[in-house]
């Protein structure tokens, strides 16, 4: 096991399904999370550079859970404010005790950080558009909670898939399995990397991309990762590629529906969100027990 956890490509197909299958041992029967004070003795630091809600407080969640010493860092009363950077904060922590640092930075500074402080362990926890890779990991788990395994599934991603961290994370996870297709699917302007892939095809037409779809994952417009303003039009593209209960019967009947959220009803109608194949509360519980897995390896490591 590496020592750090920095892309999902820094873990084996092996070490991948060891950790989803690990993290089925902080649920118990009642699907309750385990309280067990395995490390009381290790401090964990949350430096969150970007909002997050989901994965800020189920990494919390997760330390809590496990015993450990939680730092909660509040970037807009700290240091960075006064010009001090990502690597001294990170540094002073270092020096002060903290084990593990659990990092969501805007631009891409986690692997050099790691390479710089050695001696402090490092969970990504988003990177940019670049790597999510706790959030391919609870998505998996979601999936073989579901569908057994990933072998043989037709996966559909739509959305805006260029800015999102958790398709490029998703893609990296699941080349190491045998799914019978995966499908990128969402407005051409928001698609450009995924147009011409060699793991994946682009279908624009929504309707033709859900056709016997097993897994569909939807994405919301990341406003924030434009370099421009987008000049979109909200009920054109609504129509275009909102999941709606119509267009989910072209996927099979017991496909499931999954979101990374925070979902704001553009990609997807409530009415999809609250339906039987809708697995995106299940995402948020998932993400609490592949936290403490990964806590727990990676600072047993």
């Amino acid at each position: 096991m590496v020592k750090n956890l920095l892309s999902i490509n820094d873990l084996t197909k092996k070490e991948i399904l060891d950790l989803i299958n690990f993290s089925n041992n902080f649920i118990d029967d009642e699907g309750n999370f385990r309280k067990e004070d395995l490390f009381p003795d290790k401090t964990v630091a949350n430096i969150f550079c970007e909002p997050s809600t989901r994965t800020k407080m189920s990494f919390a969640v997760a330390a809590g859970n496990l015993g450990c010493n939680i730092l909660d860092f509040n970037i807009d009363s700290s240091s960075i404010q006064k010009g001090e950077s990502i690597y001294e904060t990170i540094d002073a922590l270092n020096l002060m005790g903290v084990d593990l640092c659990v990092l969501r930075h805007p631009d891409s500074v986690i692997r050099e950080l790691a390479e710089q402080l050695p001696n402090m362990v490092f969970i990504n926890a988003g990177e940019g558009s670049i790597s999510h890779p706790t959030q391919a990991l609870l998505d998996m788990k979601t999936i073989i909670n579901h569908k057994s395994n990933l072998d043989g599934l037709k996966i559909v991603i739509v959305g805006d898939l260029d800015h999102s961290r958790v398709t490029s994370s998703f893609v990296e996870g699941i080349a190491n399995f045998d799914i019978e297709e995966l499908v990128f699917c969402g407005h051409p302007e928001m698609c450009n990397k995924y147009m011409n892939t060699d793991f994946g095809i682009y279908e624009p037409d929504m309707e033709k991309a859900l056709k016997d779809a097993d897994v569909v994952m939807t994405l919301r417009i990341q406003y924030e990762r434009f370099e421009k303003d987008l000049n979109l039009d909200l009920e054109g593209y609504k129509n275009t590629y909102q999941l709606s209960s119509e267009k989910l019967g072209f996927a099979k009947s017991d496909a499931i529906i999954m979101h990374p959220g925070p979902v704001n009803y553009i990609e997807i109608t409530e009415a999809v969100y609250d339906s039987e194949n809708s697995v995106i509360r299940e995402q948020i519980a998932n993400g609490v027990a592949i936290r403490m897995a990964v806590l727990s390896r990676f600072l047993s490591s």
